[in-house]
């Protein structure tokens, strides 16, 4: 395969400086975990030794203002519009739990979701909410499909912003505007596309968008954020109590509970510090290359990749042939789960990192891959 893209040279610096995994591997697997870059190793390790010296002057500061004004800036957000959580899954359940449900209520879902976020719904069950998937024909629903099963009871539509398995983008604003005009809430789960593209949650008019910062965002585990849009603030109530939600000089023997304005209502312990530091340590990597960039580039390599795998015999791609509602990940099958299987093995072998999931292998750049990385991939193919 001849390369066609040209990495920017940000980009091609950024990739030597940053990630010593491409010394010895084709890393191709962001949407299972980003690797973190050497900035963040090292914001990581100055954490964990400013915490041998709490209350010091040694201690650093924490970087939750900062990183706040950052994530907000990524998502088209204020920078009290968030609270922080461990995961993703933890904010959907905040999300989930929230909710003043009504036996008879139902909460609207695509079928073949990420198990995590299917799960925070299931549970409903058992308050007599009834749980509804939309079946596609496509790769992942459009708005048409998922609103024909929205009705007068609908509460919520849950989604994923790009379907994990299949790559599938879902179109927010489209969808957005129809929860907003049918007065239903819109809980998204963001964590296969913050990082990787642009998100604008007051554009989409997201209700609450929940991610995790080791995908795209590339910071590791532990640490996620919950956006709750001021108008969905009321709708969803706090499920975890601590007194970081609670306005007051920290006597709890007052009688009252007076929850913070905004989101800050459904924080619950002390932060992850480590987790902020390496967090705000990506997330100025990502400001540095321009999330407009970042979205080009993986944009153009997923499209180069789509566009050899199509013209290969015995390969059939998974991921849609909609140009509009495709992403950086790209699912492709030999036809079988036997042949999947042997293909990631070999590639596994030849030191080309990708997933095997239900749907077949799961291919996903960052900005951080080359095409040469991709032509290294189709190389391997069989024929």
């Amino acid at each position: 395969m001849t390369a066609t893209t040209t990495t920017p040279p940000a980009i091609a610096a950024a990739r030597e400086r940053e990630f010593p995994i491409f010394r010895e591997y084709t890393y191709l697997n962001t949407a299972a975990a980003g690797p973190i870059p050497n900035r963040t190793a090292r914001a990581i390790a100055e954490a964990a030794e400013s915490a041998q010296y709490p209350n010091t002057a040694r201690a650093v500061p924490s970087a939750e203002p900062i990183m706040r004004e950052r994530l907000a800036r990524l998502i088209g957000a204020d920078p009290g519009d968030f609270v922080f959580t461990g995961n993703t899954t933890h904010g959907m359940n905040i999300c989930a739990q929230g909710i003043a449900w009504r036996p008879g209520d139902n909460v609207v879902l695509p079928e073949h979701e990420f198990p995590s976020l299917a799960y925070a719904w299931f549970h409903l069950r058992e308050r007599g909410v009834e749980v509804r998937f939309v079946p596609f024909a496509d790769a992942g629903p459009t708005v048409d499909e998922i609103m024909a099963r929205v009705d007068g009871r609908t509460r919520a539509v849950s989604c994923s912003a790009i379907t994990w398995n299949t790559g599938w983008r879902a179109d927010l604003e489209a969808l957005g505007a129809a929860c907003a005009e049918r007065g239903v809430l819109l809980i998204v789960d963001g964590i296969q596309a913050v990082g990787a593209r642009r998100v604008d949650v007051k554009a989409a008019k997201i209700s609450a968008l929940s991610l995790h910062g080791y995908k795209w965002v590339m910071a590791g585990f532990g640490l996620g954020a919950l956006y709750v849009a001021p108008e969905a603030v009321g709708q969803i109530a706090p499920t975890f109590i601590g007194e970081q939600a609670i306005d007051g000089d920290g006597d709890a023997f007052g009688g009252h509970l007076n929850w913070k304005p905004g989101p800050a209502r459904y924080a619950a312990g002390g932060l992850n510090r480590t987790g902020l530091a390496a967090l705000g340590a990506s997330l100025g990597l990502i400001e540095e290359i321009g999330i407009d960039a970042i979205e080009a580039h993986t944009s153009a390599l997923a499209e180069s990749l789509y566009a050899e795998l199509r013209r290969r015999p015995g390969v059939h791609v998974v991921s849609t042939a909609d140009p509009a509602r495709r992403s950086a990940i790209t699912v492709f099958t030999l036809g079988d789960r036997a042949k999947d299987e042997a293909l990631v093995a070999e590639f596994e072998r030849l030191g080309i990192v990708v997933a095997l999931r239900p749907r077949g292998v799961r291919v996903s750049p960052h900005f951080y891959n080359t095409e040469e990385d991709i032509a290294r991939l189709l190389d391997a193919l069989p024929g």
